[in-house]
């Protein structure tokens, strides 16, 4: 009993001097007792070192993190020199995320020996955890240096960490050479090459990337504290970048499979499918993504644009505030694409001072904002400040020559104005870009009818009408272009497809009155002009032309009077 006293008075002695934080006595903590109990119990035939390391390793391999570090701590008691058993002490920690204590053992364990290349590959991986990564990549750097002793590790572990930590720094061409020399000592690393995968879509080689993606999810499976989802996420990112639209979307289906309550590839499934305009799919995976995060600004803002473009403008209002009020996580244009669809949002509700108020703030915060710009001379436009509209339209295509909307709105401002030749200039630099837009075709139809240029107008509406048949302006101005041009039959049939497709419209029914009074049908233009002036009985010219077809009706019955025997 006297030499059993006598082992665990030098034990605790060495354990208040090396460990006074695990030795509270006032405390009364488990671990305390543990280690003491550990001291008290164990016959002195296991106060073997090589026992202890190697009970802290197996412990750590089977993730029994605090029975590894009593195990670590006791081979430090039997060797407080040793630099490997400091290390395997510092790694243990590392894993609970002590990150502090983690360097102070690598730093221990390099006072023993400056050549203990995985203290320094630890000490690297705290630092990197801890966000300080210049110093961190100066450990890593440091272990590959000396080259010494790496334990049970091997220096892919030095590698792989000074690849994370440059791309950190956005040095992607650097860590791909860190990632290879990591695969050079372990070739199927499926989490090393996943990260290659990511490193060369940020370098945009995409085609690389997928091929790294690719060898990612054929490897040996290990991805560490990820999982393939990591590598279908990057290879969709990829492919988007390509423009493989349906691959992208099949790697978030794969990925979403795997993990449904992933809310940011939900909403990056999202963008894919707007960017197809499967609108009606891409709001259903906003929704998902909002369900499991209502804070995620970026699914929120996207919620946003997609009812914006089917026109849902009350509810497109309230995503976008939730937007501004959420997380703060929205990737590519951050805080300003929440404005500026929210001001979108206000001017589909005709609050067009609410709107400008919106996109001025928009263009405040991000004045390289050229669709903000674009916007913005909307709202001014229905305000009628359209020498400002003007200007803002300006702005958006110095921004970006290509901007196609804002050379539309330009277009349409200029023709408000009466300066019908510079507007036809806008919608042919508009129509250059996108020789398919039906409305762009109609809208320059308008202009060149002010211009009288008549058989270029009816080329437009032909032009529009071959992109969409179902065009209301096409149709209806055809119609006006027609009936000028007195080919009143052709005039009849457009204003009747326009009426068609858009039966409440007044100005449709009150063209097709008119004609049909210039072809003398009084009896069939008199219930089409009442049709058009009851929907709108302040349109004047249904109402000028509904007198002079009825004073034609009075003339014709007259002279049928006058000739009766």
């Amino acid at each position: 009993m006297q030499r059993l006293q006598k082992t665990f008075g030098i034990a605790t002695l060495t354990l208040f001097f090396l460990f006074p934080q695990l030795c509270n006595v006032k405390s009364g903590s488990a671990k305390v007792a543990s280690s003491l109990v550990l001291a008290l119990t164990f016959d002195e035939k296991l106060k073997d070192f090589s026992y202890w390391s190697n009970l802290c390793n197996l412990q750590l391999d089977a993730q029994k993190y605090e029975e590894a570090k009593a195990a670590c701590e006791q081979a430090i008691v039997l060797k407080p020199k040793n630099p490997l058993a400091w290390t395997d002490y510092s790694g243990v920690q590392l894993l609970m995320k002590q990150y502090p204590e983690a360097i102070a053992s690598s730093e221990q364990a390099l006072k023993f020996n400056s050549k203990t290349s995985l203290a320094f590959t630890y000490k690297c991986m705290a630092l990197m955890a801890l966000g300080h990564n210049e110093e961190a990549l100066d450990s890593c750097n440091q272990a590959l240096k000396v080259d010494g002793n790496w334990g049970r590790k091997s220096p892919k572990l030095a590698w792989f960490h000074r690849g994370l930590i440059l791309s950190q720094q956005n040095q992607y061409e650097k860590a791909i050479v860190a990632y290879d020399r990591t695969l050079l000592l372990q070739p199927k690393e499926s989490l090393t090459l996943a990260y290659r995968c990511e490193a060369l879509n940020k370098l945009e080689q995409f085609i690389q990337a997928i091929a790294a993606c690719n060898q990612a999810l054929n490897g040996n499976g290990d991805w560490g504290n990820k999982s393939q989802t990591f590598a279908l996420a990057n290879r969709a990112i990829a492919h988007r970048q390509l423009n493989k639209l349906e691959q992208a979307i099949a790697d978030y289906d794969k990925l979403l499979t795997i993990d449904p309550n992933d809310a940011i590839a939900w909403a990056a499934q999202a963008t894919v499918l707007e960017k197809l305009s499967r609108n009606t799919e891409a709001l259903t995976s906003y929704d998902r993504s909002i369900a499991l995060n209502p804070k995620y600004s970026f699914a929120q803002v996207g919620r946003c644009t997609i009812l914006n473009k089917i026109q849902q403008y009350k509810d497109a209002e309230a995503a976008c505030n939730e937007a501004i009020k959420g997380d703060g996580n929205w990737q590519e244009i951050g805080l300003a694409q929440a404005w500026n669809e929210l001001g979108e949002a206000q001017a589909g509700q005709e609050q067009y001072d609410k709107a400008l108020a919106s996109l001025q703030r928009t263009v405040g915060m991000k004045p390289d904002y050229a669709e903000a710009w674009s916007n913005r001379s909307v709202a001014l436009w229905h305000l009628e400040r359209y020498k400002e509209a003007l200007e803002s339209t300006k702005k958006a295509i110095a921004l970006n020559q290509n901007y196609i909307q804002a050379w539309f709105n330009q277009g349409t401002i200029l023709s408000k104005i009466k300066q019908y030749n510079y507007a036809l200039l806008a919608y042919n630099k508009a129509l250059e870009l996108e020789p398919n837009n039906a409305e762009g075709w109609a809208s320059q139809s308008v202009v060149l009818w002010q211009l009288k240029n008549y058989n270029e107008a009816l080329a437009s509406t032909d032009k529009a009408l071959l992109f969409n048949s179902k065009s209301f302006e096409a149709w209806y101005n055809r119609g006006i272009v027609l009936t000028d041009m007195k080919r009143y039959e052709e005039a009849l049939f457009a204003y009747k497809r326009a009426v068609k497709i858009n039966p409440q419209s007044a100005d449709a029914l009150t063209g097709r009155g008119v004609v049909l009074s210039k072809l003398k049908r009084y009896q069939q233009a008199v219930p089409v002009l009442q049709a058009a002036l009851k929907l709108n009985e302040n349109q004047l010219v249904a109402k000028s032309t509904l007198k002079i077809v009825m004073q034609e009706l009075v003339k014709e019955a007259q002279t049928t009077t006058r000739l009766k025997p």
